[in-house]
């Protein structure tokens, strides 16, 4: 049995280290290698000391290779899964087995993860889980300047910072914080303008072109006249919300847009 977990982990780790890896190929192995380290008794040691540190290591191995793979695959569902079946191995064992080097980039992801989708509670619920001092390592520190950003409504910061994450595995979900951003940007200036030229709408949505633009004017049912975008939607008897203020700081947000594009 230990020959056959041997074989599967080491076909896994091939998998999982390839660019693309193949999604079937993997799911199939991680499937193989958990009914067999189930049935072993290694996929959930449980708390009883003296623990067996070779199999508590080898199944934190797999797990975390887990985690990279639905990274890769960018499966957040499959995602979710894994980080919570990997964590009991930071936290319940963490005096009894030496750390993992994988530890805090695991970590360090979904904390980016829940930042991505706004879930501001369990970012901090999870953040004081780990040790203080750990908080100045790139993979945390990174999270901790987006959070201050956000918290700023520096939007310019985020997409400055987010050029050069810690790790190419933090792309996947760079993007997707981006997107929301993108989002919220978007229904400020649709509740504060009625129309705005292309290459303005282009910069403030952060997208890479006007083609772009035109595809979300057909998306939002704006309507596009003269270079110029205008939003159907605002309702003209609608109470309008102060918009001086906003209309200031997204101007100077372009502005300073433009000068690193």
């Amino acid at each position: 049995m230990e020959e056959q977990l041997f074989k599967l982990s080491k076909e896994f780790k091939f998998q999982v280290g390839q660019k693309q890896p193949d999604s079937i190929a993997c799911k199939k192995l991680l499937t193989k290698l958990k009914i067999v380290m189930a049935e072993e008794g290694i996929l959930f040691p449980g708390t009883d000391f003296p623990l067996d540190v070779k199999n508590v290591i080898f199944a934190r191995e797999v797990l975390e290779l887990a985690v990279i793979m639905s990274v890769k695959l960018e499966d957040m569902d499959l995602f979710e899964r894994q980080i919570s079946q990997v964590k009991p191995y930071y936290f319940d064992y963490g005096t009894e087995i030496k750390k993992s080097e994988n530890e805090l980039l695991i970590l360090g992801m979904n904390l980016l993860y829940l930042l991505s989708l706004n879930r501001i509670g369990e970012f901090h619920t999870e953040l004081e889980l780990i040790e203080f001092e750990s908080r100045s390592n790139p993979f945390i520190k990174f999270n901790l300047q987006v959070e201050e950003l956000l918290l700023d409504g520096n939007y310019l910061g985020i997409q400055t910072i987010c050029e050069k994450p810690p790790s190419d595995l933090y792309s996947v979900f760079v993007s997707r914080l981006k997107l929301s951003i993108q989002e919220l940007i978007l229904n400020c200036t649709n509740k504060s303008y009625k129309s705005l030229d292309l290459k303005t709408a282009k910069d403030l949505f952060m997208i890479e072109s006007i083609e772009e633009v035109k595809e979300m004017a057909k998306t939002n049912n704006w309507r596009i006249v003269d270079n110029k975008l205008f939003f159907e939607n605002l309702d003209e008897d609608e109470e309008k919300i102060p918009t001086n203020k906003v209309i200031r700081e997204i101007i100077g947000y372009a502005k300073e847009l433009e000068k690193i594009i």
